[in-house]
């Protein structure tokens, strides 16, 4: 079981190092810079409490972790969301998501919010590589079938595990019983 970690009392050091959830990058990258109004809007202590926990934890020197498989899912769930954001509008509820990327104007600012936070999760953290072969997907089972998680939750565990991460930024509760060794939350 997990050591669970409230970010709002919780103060990093220098030797702190912590591998960041997909979501966390993405309130800290996306939405601190948008207005979401859709059923699927973060909450408010989301949008506010993990961005200052990250800033606190790069104030004191800490090193903040991702691997390439948060790309996948980032640009995934930033895609989603203008997608979200444009069938709120009436006119346009009829397009399909497979439609959406079609609409040049609204496939540009899909890229180009998806470089913007890409690279901003580049310059405060490391990318940590990571090699899918079969060896790495008999373990994510593994983790699968002992845990609430998704695959890339089971992968992010895997990396964290060869890399000797045992620190982990997350609103995910599920970890807890994932083997992570300390899961820093702000959920409830």
């Amino acid at each position: 079981m997990s050591k669970i970690i409230n970010i709002q009392s919780s103060r990093p050091v220098h030797t702190d190092k912590y591998f960041v959830d997909t979501n966390v990058w993405f309130w800290f990258t996306y939405c601190a810079s948008k207005e979401i109004n859709t059923s699927s809007k973060p909450r408010r202590y989301q949008i506010e409490k993990y961005p200052a926990f990250i800033e606190k934890a790069l104030d004191a020197g800490a090193k903040l972790f991702h691997c390439p498989l948060v790309f996948s899912e980032l640009a995934n769930v930033i895609e989603r969301t203008e997608y979200d954001i444009f069938t709120s509008d009436k006119k346009n509820a009829g397009v399909t998501r497979k439609g959406f990327r079609k609409l040049e104007d609204e496939r540009k600012k899909v890229i180009q919010e998806i470089k913007i936070a890409w690279s901003s999760v580049n310059s405060v953290s490391t990318c940590l590589n990571i090699n899918l072969n079969q060896q790495t997907v008999t373990p994510a089972i593994t983790h699968l079938e002992s845990a609430p998680l998704d695959a890339y939750d089971a992968f992010y565990l895997q990396v964290m595990s060869s890399e000797g991460i045992t620190q982990l930024i997350s609103d995910d509760r599920d970890f807890t019983v994932a083997g992570v060794d300390e899961l820093y939350t702000a959920s409830r």
